[in-house]
């Protein structure tokens, strides 16, 4: 009975396992179901057959223990069985086909793809935004440097200006000093020309070495030229002003009018220039000597080349001082 019992229960085990591992691999519904049920009738025919009757003992009783050992295994092995059977039976059915997994893991993709296209555009959109406020941010920069350097050049320039227009201001200023009170002023006409001026009248250049004769000396040599031309000019027979004893001794005398008085001859003329020279106003003294008699301005040409450059030398000063303000 015990060898049957033995038997019965490793061919169980071995019915077991054979069932655990077909049930590993994907099976059907109904065939799980069915090879447990007909091992549920295998292990029940096995509890109801009647126990063999007991052999008959010769010799020394036999040990057991190793057998009740196996026994209690299987038996342990075969509730652990049980209990996975039930645990398979209880479990839903899984009907999700690879088409769906695919299907599935396709929809996942394709959602990432898509936020990741998102995520990109959304990017590359930030980018040009800002490479576009950069742009302009730059433009603008560009722009204010610009002006900036435009309005560095121009307050340059304005300075450089104003640099040369006091350089030529003072040049004007000790040219017209130097006119006055007779001394040279070849340095001031360097300055002009150093400071861009290059139409310097010919008036200024040719007295700059050596100055001009002053107000004061022209002044003060006018008595003695006049004399001088009178007396060219009665030798000449050019002084018909007056006759007789009076006439004589005027003659004689060189006596001149030295009051300004009208009239054409010699003496009446130089009365008038003389006058124009002691109030400063040479071109009018000029013009009246300019109608004497030759002799009598040839007497006096010293007089008439000195104050003739001093009358040129302050008109071209005038003349030059308004043309530069001018510009």
């Amino acid at each position: 009975m015990l060898g049957g019992l033995v038997a019965g229960g490793l061919g169980f085990a071995a019915s077991e396992l054979d069932l655990l591992e077909r049930r590993s691999a994907p099976v059907e519904d109904g065939d799980w179901r069915e090879a447990v049920a007909q091992q549920q009738e295998r292990i029940t025919a096995l509890e109801n057959a009647p126990a063999p009757e007991a052999p008959v003992v010769t010799g020394e009783a036999v040990d057991l223990a190793p057998l009740e050992a196996q026994i209690e295994t299987l038996t342990q092995s075969m509730n652990e069985l049980s209990a996975r059977v039930e645990a398979l039976e209880a479990r839903p059915a899984e009907t999700t086909t690879p088409e769906d997994i695919t299907a599935v893991y396709d929809s996942e993709i394709a959602q990432l793809r898509a936020d990741l296209d998102a995520e990109q555009s959304e990017l590359r959109q930030s980018i040009e935004a800002e490479r576009s406020r950069l742009r302009e941010t730059i433009e603008s920069q560009r722009a204010e440097i610009q002006t900036l350097l435009e309005n560095a050049r121009s307050v340059e320039e304005a300075t450089a200006d104003a640099a040369r227009d006091a350089a030529v201001q003072a040049a004007l200023t000790r040219i017209s000093t130097a006119v006055a009170n007779g001394n040279p002023f070849a340095a001031a006409v360097q300055e002009l020309e150093a400071a861009g001026v290059s139409d310097i009248p010919g008036a200024l250049r040719q007295s700059a070495e050596n100055g001009v004769a002053t107000l004061a000396n022209l002044q003060d040599r006018f008595p003695d030229a006049a004399r001088s031309a009178l007396s060219a000019a009665r030798v000449a027979g050019g002084d018909t002003s007056e006759t007789g004893v009076a006439g004589f001794l005027r003659r004689q005398l060189g006596a001149r009018s030295v009051a300004p008085r009208d009239g054409t001859d010699p003496d009446a003329v130089l009365s008038r220039a003389e006058a124009a020279v002691r109030d400063g106003r040479l071109t009018d003294a000029l013009a009246e000597i300019e109608t004497l008699p030759e002799p009598a301005q040839a007497a006096m040409q010293e007089w008439l080349q000195d104050a003739r450059a001093r009358q040129s030398a302050e008109a071209a000063t005038e003349e030059l001082a308004q043309r530069l303000t001018a510009n």
